[in-house]
């Protein structure tokens, strides 16, 4: 079965224009979808709660995304490895930030959800790789 059929993506920026429409395209693609608005109140990890990938809408605010994504991972360290997808115009010069990845907005859906699995499986894969060691040691 594909990841994205037991996939939630939480999408910072979704009380936006472009956000409310990644959370139909997405959500008809088989994701679930945990919307989060583009200033959100509450506790990062909190927010992120069951989230399998955190998704940036495009043109944010940098300050609330840096603070966000540098909020992830505070108070629940097993939030800290959710990978992270920032849609960025050609208009954001700034690098996407560590550990980021960046996707060039507007972009084809199939090229969105082609990263978004990659993202997904990496993040699996990196998941068990500590679990594989510890049985095999």
């Amino acid at each position: 079965m594909p990841l994205h059929h037991l996939a939630t993506i939480a999408i910072l920026g979704a009380n936006t224009v472009v956000g409310g429409a990644l959370c139909a395209l997405l959500g008809s693609h088989g994701y679930r979808i945990n919307p989060l608005d583009a200033h959100p109140t509450g506790v990062a990890d909190e927010l992120l709660e069951g989230a399998d990938l955190l998704l940036l809408a495009p043109r944010l605010d940098e300050s609330a995304r840096e603070a966000f994504v540098g909020a992830i991972g505070k108070s629940a360290p097993q939030r800290a490895g959710v990978p992270v997808i920032a849609l960025r115009t050609a208009l954001e010069q700034d690098p996407p930030g560590e550990g980021v990845i960046g996707v060039p907005w507007p972009c084809e859906m199939r090229v969105l959800v082609e990263r978004i699995e990659a993202a997904l499986l990496d993040a699996a894969e990196a998941s068990a790789a500590p679990t594989t060691r510890a049985r095999t040691g």
